[in-house]
């Protein structure tokens, strides 16, 4: 059957039916509602795609972050109008210093002693408000109260914490920088902490397992031993010093691994690794001794050596050099007869007669017409100059030299006791001419012409914080007076020299040289005081200090590495010894040199 429909129904259902006319105004609405709709969808997906770059960047950073602890410096210029030094230290890592971990309760002195003060406020990430003198110290402690194997993973926390060796290592290429100096303790182990299933797993352990952790990732000090007194120094996991050296082949950055400490320290100072305890490496010190393996620091070293030379290829192609001992003998000067404190002992004693005699003899057999060569003079010094001889002697017998890897034999100034650089005082500008010259003529008579050239080279550090009349401060009691720009330039004009006067004696004493010995200083920085109370921390001065040594230096082809790379639990220290946080003053990096992780209650 069908509906009945009349004529109103019948064109109504007519008119559902869409003209000509009808269809295409339709169809354009159609396709306009689908543009936007279209343009919609694509705005979301762009905005979603960039979401997810930003967040897979970040994710990438802060896995390339993961493993330190401090913030990530960004290179604002490509390559910054800025010389830059010939190296840079990787202080305070595998050597621990105290001033490094002032966090913000602020000590005031640069690695010198005050009696019963700890400086040191933290090991970050596992120790971040234990005080402490020294690295040996710290480690009693956190054994003492948090037991062995905590003491063990708090070290190798930090160590693996500390160094983001991508991210520093591409930086500092990228910069231009070509050496890494390594301060690093004396004292190596075969195990790898990170695979040790008794460290990982440590809980309740009995007085065997606890045994053999101290066995296996420390060192007994022998010289201390031999006093009755025990000193464990942490162990640096050899595999973790071949992973640094292949990070540093992979960046085309070469490193110069510095034997910073030794048994018994040797050394007056907070860097020594047994502060507070006085040193004894020197009182057991046996040259002389036959055979020579019964002497402790010179087996140390050939046995250092002996382990270089049995590293794969990939890693010695990261090795630049090898620093023997840094700052040997250091203020020893001070004391005994000839020194300002004549009725104190020094921690260095003399060489037997016969011995001081006959290595004398042995220095002036190099030269061959020394007329106006200087000549050493005797005295206590002469065990340090020995001791550095010697261990030229141990590298040049190796395969190193014909590799390319270089000696940096580092002495010190401060070994002389004061009634022998007398002349020194007349120098206004605290460059210890006299003093520089009879390390250069040792050095004539240690090494060979063609060795200078090529693979030896003399180290000596050198900071205007310690010298009075280089020093500026914020109460002009120094050599000037922060602010004052006409002294300011002057002053570090005059004290800058000091490279000139290195190589000058250099020159005058490796006649047959024409100026081709390899000299460097290990160790420089743009403080001016070495109490960061009264030292010019305003970018002004400290731009000019850093620029007037780098460029003076240059000049005189002396090889300077800046003391150091990073410090974030620094605190005040930071600007004028930190070459990351001094990089952010002057523009170069976006941001300062601060740790994320507290130390001490920092922030």
């Amino acid at each position: 059957a069908s509906l009945p429909m009349d004529n109103e129904t019948v064109l109504a259902g007519y008119s559902s039916i869409p003209s000509e006319e009808d269809q295409a105004n339709k169809t354009e609405a159609k396709l306009k509602r689908f543009r936007i709709a279209l343009m919609v969808l694509l705005a979301t997906v762009a905005l979603c795609f960039i979401f997810i770059v930003l967040l897979i960047s970040g994710v990438f950073a802060n896995n390339e972050n993961a493993t330190s602890t401090d913030s990530s410096n960004q290179l604002l210029v490509e390559q910054p109008d800025l010389p830059m030094p010939y190296g840079v230290n990787f202080g305070s890592w595998l050597s621990l210093e105290d001033y490094f971990f002032v966090g913000d309760r602020g000590a005031v002195e640069v690695a010198t002693p005050t009696n019963g003060v700890k400086a040191a406020q933290c090991l970050p990430p596992l120790n971040l408000d234990q005080a402490w003198f020294s690295e040996t110290d710290l480690f009693q402690q956190l054994c003492e109260t948090q037991g062995i194997s905590y003491a063990i993973r708090t070290f190798q926390a930090y160590r693996v914490s500390y160094m983001d060796l991508g991210h520093e290592l591409t930086t500092i290429a990228s910069l231009g920088i070509e050496r890494v100096r390594v301060p690093m303790s004396w004292c190596l182990t075969a195990y790898d902490p990170s695979q040790d299933e008794l460290l990982l797993s440590a809980r309740n352990l009995s007085a065997a397992q606890q045994q053999t952790l101290l066995e296996r990732y420390t060192c007994v000090d022998p010289l201390f031993a031999q006093e009755n007194v025990t000193v464990r120094w942490p162990a640096i996991p050899k595999s973790f010093v071949v992973n640094f050296l292949q990070a540093c082949s992979g960046h085309n950055v070469k490193a110069i691994l510095d034997v910073h400490t030794y048994p018994g320290g040797t050394s007056l100072g907070t860097f020594s690794g047994i502060w507070p305890r006085a040193p004894l490496f020197w009182k057991y010190d046996s040259p002389e001794t036959e055979p020579e393996t019964l002497d402790v620091g010179r087996t140390l070293f050939r046995e250092f050596l002996d382990w270089i030379q049995s590293l794969d290829d990939d890693a010695l192609s990261g090795l630049g050099g090898i620093t023997p001992m840094n700052e040997p003998g250091h203020l020893a000067g001070l004391f005994g007869s000839g020194s300002a404190n004549p009725n104190v002992e020094s921690f260095l004693p003399s060489l037997p007669s016969e011995l001081e005699q006959e290595y004398l003899q042995q220095l002036e057999e190099h030269d061959q017409d020394g007329d106006d060569l200087s000549s050493v003079p005797e005295g206590p010094h002469l065990r340090v100059l020995k001791w550095q001889s010697d261990a030229a002697d141990a590298f040049r017998n190796t395969f190193l030299p014909a590799k390319g890897i270089e000696l940096v034999v580092n002495v010190h100034e401060s070994i002389f006791v004061q009634d022998l650089v007398t002349a020194d005082t007349a120098d206004e500008a605290g460059r210890h001419p006299y003093a520089t010259g009879l390390l250069a003529a040792w050095w004539r008579g240690a090494t060979t012409a063609e060795e200078r050239s090529t693979w030896a080279v003399l180290d000596i550090h050198h900071y205007h914080a310690w010298e009075p009349s280089c020093q500026g401060s914020i109460d002009g009691s120094g050599g000037y007076l922060c602010g004052d720009e006409l002294q300011t330039d002057q002053v570090l004009e005059q004290c800058a020299s000091w490279t000139q006067v290195f190589r000058d004696a250099g020159r005058e004493q490796f006649p047959d040289d024409e100026g081709t010995a390899k000299l460097s200083s290990g160790e420089f920085s743009a403080s001016t005081h070495h109490s960061v109370l009264l030292s010019c921390l305003d970018v002004s001065t400290l731009r000019k200090s850093y620029l007037q040594q780098i460029e003076t230096a240059k000049a005189a082809n002396v090889q300077l590495y800046w003391w150091s790379w990073k410090m974030p639990y620094g605190g005040a220290f930071r600007p004028a010894w930190s070459f990351k946080h001094l990089l952010y003053l002057l523009g170069v990096f976006s941001q300062p040199d601060i740790s994320v992780v507290p130390c001490g209650g920092s922030t």
